[in-house]
């Protein structure tokens, strides 16, 4: 829609900004994550992070163009080990090198320092992940509880 209404010779801000945005949110994930991580008096070094959801969009095993992949690159390259889990998609790989999916989700749950909720499948229950895991960081706005931190 932008690229038709330029060719126009008209100029679409509000779609390119919101394109900017969009394109913002993934490093602004990792770095409030970073920040929650400092108040409790960690780091993400090191830290094990359980990605929830890698798809486009929710209940749609699509992961092109999906912002999880830039998420994953910030997060290592802030040295947090990720792992991931996605009931829609089973291999998951940023720049060639695979994302390790879990198998077990609870087991995952209970073995990662944050679970970071960036799809909301309906196959999730959302009770139930914020009971297990130690820390929820909850891009959806979907949870509530007092192990979980919502964007």
């Amino acid at each position: 829609l932008s690229h038709h209404v330029k060719s126009l010779g008209y100029e679409f801000r509000f779609v390119e900004l919101a394109q900017e945005i969009s394109s913002r949110m993934p490093d602004y994930v990792v770095e409030r994550l970073g920040r929650s991580f400092a108040a409790r008096g960690a780091s993400l070094a090191g830290a094990r992070v359980l990605l929830l959801g890698v798809t486009y969009k929710a209940d749609i095993a699509d992961d092109r163009e999906t912002p999880a992949r830039d998420v994953v690159r910030a997060l290592r390259a802030a040295g947090a080990n990720v792992t991931a889990h996605d009931p829609l998609v089973h291999d998951f790989s940023v720049d060639g090198t695979p994302v390790s999916m879990a198998a077990d989700l609870d087991t995952a749950l209970a073995s990662c320092d944050v679970a970071v909720l960036l799809q909301a499948h309906r196959a999730y229950d959302l009770d139930r992940l914020a009971s297990i895991a130690p820390f929820v960081f909850d891009t959806r706005g979907k949870l509530r509880g007092p192990n979980v931190e919502r964007l």
